[in-house]
């Protein structure tokens, strides 16, 4: 008797756990994903971690974000471009460069795995130097160390390109992370930095605890000369009160930022990262301010194709897709 008592058990106890065996093998899978973002300092860094945690906060069951520190744009899209990460941070002059066949990082060939997620936001050529510094426009960089960020980013290749056809020939380019390039101007071994950022960007506002700064303007030439040779920029103003040393708006050149993703992603996938991360702003406000540009609307400001995911979710909203971005 107390046999066959033991041998119901052990079936009962079977039987209650079938369900939940079942439950679990019919899951799907937790997907791992790297989202490139770029050196410490950035914003790229700082709002690629922010994205991360939102992410996996609304999505556990689902996927795990981790952000990695990057060379930036041209990096991230090598990467997505190979299969060695599914997200990434691009500049849209990167994105022009890759979706034409220019970038010396595809060996001049056209990308063919990377297409658009969600738009960031635009960001505005910051040029800066230590106060007592002499330079006051883009032609007195001739004869000075120029600081362009991370050597082959899209910045860097651009930049030199308008220099050589400004007649502009610095002394010397100095290639370094954002946080790098900050420190090397306030111990006088570079005289001007400049990169793409949108304000408060954390190597300049921490570079402006402890040093005076002043911000370059573009001429009125100069900025008819990059809007005019460079598609993806726009002429801009850069708010006076931006950083300490912005005492009057700064006139200068902007272009877009954007999250970029790897088209062999599944549609249902990427509809629900983009789902999350337009339909909870608040936390994306809390991340960084500039976000505030993170909308469906804005997505039209891409220049390269969208992935069928985000296009899926712009036609639930009503927002009409150009043909240019449909893959």
């Amino acid at each position: 008797m107390k046999k066959s008592l033991i041998i119901l058990a052990i079936i009962l106890l079977v039987l209650v756990q079938l369900p939940a065996a079942g439950s679990q093998e019919g899951k799907a899978p937790v997907k791992r994903y790297s989202i490139g973002t770029s050196s410490s300092g950035g914003n790229f860094y700082l709002i690629g971690g922010g994205l991360a945690t939102v992410l996996n906060n609304a999505l556990p069951d689902r996927f795990v974000f981790t952000s990695e520190e990057t060379g930036g744009s041209t990096a991230n899209l090598a990467m997505i471009e190979n299969g060695e990460a599914e997200i990434g941070f691009a500049m849209t002059s990167a994105l022009y460069e890759g979706a034409t066949g220019i970038a010396a990082w595809n060996n001049g060939k056209p990308m063919k795995n990377v297409q658009g997620l969600v738009p960031l936001y635009p960001s505005y050529m910051t040029m800066y130097v230590l106060a007592n510094n002499p330079i006051r426009s883009i032609s007195d960089f001739n004869g000075r160390i120029v600081g362009l960020g991370s050597k082959g980013a899209a910045m860097d290749n651009v930049l030199r390109d308008a220099y050589s056809k400004m007649g502009v020939k610095p002394q010397s380019i100095f290639n370094d992370g954002h946080g790098a390039t900050a420190t090397a101007v306030s111990q006088g071994q570079v005289d001007v930095s400049v990169s793409f950022s949108y304000p408060p960007f954390a190597a300049i506002t921490e570079l402006e605890a402890t040093k005076n700064l002043r911000f370059i303007g573009v001429t009125p030439e100069e900025q008819a000369f990059l809007v005019a040779e460079y598609p993806y920029y726009s002429a801009s103003t850069m708010p006076k009160g931006s950083y300490a040393g912005a005492t009057a708006d700064v006139p200068t050149v902007s272009e877009w930022n954007m999250l970029v993703v790897a088209a062999s992603l599944p549609e249902d996938e990427v509809y629900l990262i983009v789902k999350t991360l337009f339909e909870n702003n608040p936390e994306l406000l809390a991340i960084h301010n500039s976000l505030q540009y993170c909308t469906p609307e804005n997505t039209l400001n891409f220049n390269i194709p969208l992935h069928p995911g985000v296009i899926k979710y712009l036609k639930e909203k009503g927002i009409s897709v150009p043909t240019s971005l449909i893959p």
